[in-house]
């Protein structure tokens, strides 16, 4: 038994939330698995190398069709890295 459309509105007066997707590629860790790519690894490997999953390496090459999504050049400095990022935040407290 199936439930009818716009059920959540009903019950709880609000429509149901949607799912935000998957999360953005860290730079960090797309730039790396990328240059394992251009290394020659399969991206199997190039995900265990760069302790992703398997299926987020998979997804990485499959969805730009085998091509970086991400510029592969240095980066500037301009920016902070995710782990500096992490370091200079505040405490959680």
């Amino acid at each position: 038994m199936a439930r009818q459309a716009g059920w959540t509105v009903t019950v709880i007066g609000k429509p149901a939330l949607r799912s935000p997707g998957q999360p953005p590629i860290r730079r960090d860790l797309g730039r790396a698995f990328w240059g394992k790519i251009a290394q020659g690894l399969t991206f199997e490997d190039a995900g265990v190398a760069c302790s992703v999953l398997t299926a987020v390496g998979s997804r990485w090459f499959r969805e730009p069709f085998g091509m970086p999504s991400i510029q592969l050049s240095p980066l500037s400095g301009r920016y902070l890295s995710f782990s500096e990022r992490e370091e200079i935040a505040p405490a959680p407290w």
